[in-house]
């Protein structure tokens, strides 16, 4: 069983859709996101604090199952496991109107398709995004389209290290000693595997 406490699978990163910027942004700075995999299977919804230097989120007992709202200023909102090769495991969470109504959309497509695809999960395409009145405001919609299922990536596999892929340096030859060493064997090469 997993706890879940590290941030963002333990690699700290995690995207933003900025409604105002139109724009996607992670800890570097804004940047374009690609075709995705979605892990569906560990969506939490929730209520969520987002303010200066405050994030709190109380997580759903059960998906979408509303519990009593802590304080006025909690807003529903969600946290979602997105991955490719170039951004790596990114944690996306959201509790604004925009943000949550793009994931609703695209969690309409998962399960629509999620009986067809047992042991899969979702690839994604995000396409741009709509203008969307609130209120008295507006804000835009991030969409998404499921343009396919793949089997479950390593790197989202339960138990899996969750920080940047690392292969240890080749082992590098050594002349051997010309006596034996009187106390311990000389560690076997194999040990560097642990690494890889």
């Amino acid at each position: 069983m997993n706890l879940n406490l590290s941030n963002s699978g333990g690699s700290g990163n995690y995207i933003r859709f900025s409604p105002q910027a139109n724009a996607w942004s992670n800890q570097d700075g804004e940047f374009v996101l690609e075709k995705f995999v979605f892990d569906y299977e560990n969506l939490q919804t929730g209520w969520m604090l987002i303010a200066t230097g405050i994030f709190e989120f109380q997580p759903d007992e059960s998906l979408g199952r509303k519990a009593a709202q802590p304080t006025a200023e909690h807003k529903r909102g969600f946290k979602a496991t997105f991955y490719n090769k170039t951004m790596g495991i990114a944690e996306f969470s959201a509790n604004g109107a925009g943000a949550n109504m793009g994931l609703e959309g695209l969690w309409k497509q998962v399960q629509a398709q999620a009986a067809a695809n047992v042991g899969k999960l979702p690839v994604v395409e995000y396409t741009g995004s709509r203008p969307e009145k609130v209120g008295k405001g507006s804000t835009r919609v991030p969409e998404f389209k499921v343009t396919g299922w793949v089997a479950r990536p390593a790197a989202l596999q339960e138990g899996a290290a969750q920080e940047p892929e690392f292969s240890a340096p080749a082992p590098v030859a050594k002349p051997a000693p010309s006596k034996p060493a009187p106390s311990k064997p000389a560690p076997s090469l194999d040990d560097d595997e642990m690494f890889s």
